[in-house]
């Protein structure tokens, strides 16, 4: 009997996977797959940015983008380099549209405005970025982060940039802070803008690989919705609620609904912020996000306040509308009714990749407004901390075929229903779970590489259901194909039989395991069943990462077929056991 050809199987739910590289020359979608001797992993390390354009207002996000790379030395037995042996650079990339993001600069000739973030401001003679947060970067140059220097985009000259960071314990280098905007330089919007990310030998120059990888930045915020004259945030009569300048330009209609939110504050809070433009929210208001001296928590004029998630999300979450009754954010509402207000989605789609297509929303991973807002303890009585109490992937992938919770293998909800506060579900299987105490987004797995080095960035996990998607680039370049990196000959030259996987997966697309994987299954046949199934007919973690073409001895020895999404069982190739 020839063995069942399982080499498609691609856990699409696994987290962790060390395959980062391909021989193949094939593709999805005509992106050219890197080859040589090395590879490079590089993701976005929250899959979305913010940041706001204008900066004469108040300011929640500067533009302040990071992207994490790991290079990997092929071999039978791959190797992760470190700072002292590889130099790691990044530049701007032109994408399959013509797109390319060179610089967050006004252009000399002012067709356009991308940002006044270094610009002066006429009021303080001061620039933007001065007044709110007392430095002085050059143009192009972004804020700092901790000890790290201020980092830059490419400019217009695109001139390749160094991480300015590498953190050993992750074997990781590091760009934090990079201050791009979702402006091309055609002065298009481009929230996905690609930055070419290389790996070069230290004493020679020569470059070893390099790979494309996305950048998401977006400024699409709605605050006009409730807070323009005469919408629900700007009702007030005692309040002098500005008007837009030009009713016709989108900023001008943003500035003046920002003027409003001012306002507002100060009649609630006897706060005097509409006098102290430009106002940072984080200021008062502690943001992660904002941390930028590493204090992890409160510090001066943030003691006292809350957290600015908390403020954002429990405030608001409360709020009814007074012609109605009813909740302004109704918590079985849709996205566009509820996170899309403020995030960005309506346009940009921030949720997008394999969870966006399977129809999982913000709150199957988060919980409602109060929920992420800590209005509800979570089960140790503790309140919920912004940016620390977020989801695990074990919460919803809670097991294998043979071991897992509910009726489906994956849940689609990280939390139980009868839980207010959204608490992250538990499980005692964690064949799928990131790191103990550390979120997906910094876990690392087997033979070290980071979670989304394989998987794609948090809220972007590969594949976006959109082939031509620049998110798709990097997995298409690095593998041949989209989707979770799945093939083991992208790092190892050589591998012998096992499930020493990540997951305790097998070999995939490896002909030695064509003619090998029986005896595994003789010798341990739970260790197949956990991914094929009890009943060997495949389930959704034996689905196939690319169109195969296998040989069976059935038949005279036939070719079977077996297309993409393909859930592997015994029976496409031959009988069960």
């Amino acid at each position: 009997m020839n063995p069942l050809k399982t080499l498609s199987v691609a856990l699409s739910c696994a987290l962790l996977l060390t395959a980062c590289g391909g021989e193949s020359t094939s593709t999805d979608n005509g992106v050219p797959v890197v080859s040589g001797s090395h590879r490079v992993l590089a993701f976005n390390d929250l899959g979305m940015h913010c940041a706001d354009l204008d900066y004469s207002n108040f300011v929640v996000l500067p533009p302040f983008n990071v992207v994490h790379s790991q290079v990997i030395e092929r071999g039978a037995t791959p190797r992760l380099l470190d700072n002292s042996e590889v130099v790691v650079t990044y530049k701007a990339q032109l994408d399959a549209n013509g797109s390319i993001t060179t610089t967050s600069q006004n252009p000399p000739s002012g067709s356009f405005t991308k940002s006044n973030f270094w610009d002066i401001n006429p009021a303080t003679g001061n620039t933007y970025v001065f007044d709110l947060f007392g430095i002085n970067p050059q143009p192009d140059e972004g804020l700092t982060q901790q000890e790290m220097p201020g980092i830059l985009t490419p400019y217009s000259a695109n001139d390749a940039q160094v991480f300015n960071g590498f953190n050993s314990a992750k074997s990781w280098f590091s760009a934090e802070g990079i201050p791009i905007l979702p402006v091309d330089d055609s002065g298009g919007t481009q929230a996905y803008p690609l930055m070419r990310v290389n790996a070069a030998a230290p004493s020679s120059g020569e470059d070893l690989a390099s790979v494309d990888v996305v950048l998401p930045v977006a400024s699409e915020a709605d605050c006009q919705n409730c807070h323009a004259v005469g919408e629900v945030g700007a009702r007030d009569s005692s309040i002098a609620f500005v008007f837009p300048d030009d009713i016709t330009d989108p900023n001008s209609v943003l500035q003046a609904a920002k003027e409003n939110i001012l306002l507002l504050h100060d009649k609630k809070h006897g706060t005097d912020l509409h006098n102290q433009r430009p106002v940072l929210c984080a200021r008062c208001h502690y943001s992660a996000a904002l941390d930028l001296a590493g204090n992890g928590g409160p510090t001066g004029d943030q003691i006292g306040h809350d957290m600015m998630s908390q403020v954002m999300h429990g405030y608001h979450g409360r709020l009814k509308d007074p012609d109605t009754g009813a909740d302004l954010f109704p918590a079985d509402g849709t996205l566009e009714e509820t996170c899309y207000q403020c995030h960005p989605g309506k346009i940009t789609k921030c949720l997008r990749g394999a969870m966006g297509n399977a129809g999982i929303v913000c709150q199957n991973c988060h919980g409602d407004m109060l929920a992420i807002g800590g209005v509800f303890p979570l089960p140790d009585g503790s309140t919920r901390r912004p940016w620390i109490d977020e989801p695990r992937c074990e919460s919803c992938h809670t097991g294998d075929a043979l071991d897992h919770l509910g009726a489906d293998i994956r849940l689609t909800q990280a939390w139980d229903s009868s839980d207010n506060s959204a608490a992250p579900r538990s499980v005692n299987n964690l064949r799928f779970a990131g790191n103990s105490a550390e979120l997906y987004r910094n876990s690392l797995g087997h033979g070290g590489v980071a979670c989304e080095g394989c998987h794609g960035s948090t809220h972007a996990i590969w594949p976006n259901a959109q082939n031509s998607s620049n998110d798709n680039v990097a997995a298409t370049q690095i593998q041949g194909h989209t989707g979770t990196v799945a093939e083991c000959a992208a790092c190892h030259t050589s591998l012998p039989n096992t499930l020493d996987g990540p997951h305790g997966m097998h070999n995939v697309n490896s002909s030695s395991w064509d003619l090998g994987h029986e005896d595994f299954y003789l010798r341990n046949p739970n260790a197949c069943k956990a991914c094929h199934g009890n009943d060997l007919n495949g389930t959704v973690l034996s689905r196939a990462a690319a169109d195969r073409d296998y040989q069976s001895d059935d038949d005279g020895g036939r070719t079977v077929h077996v297309s993409k999404g393909t859930e592997v069982g015994c029976t496409l190739c031959h009988a069960r056991p």
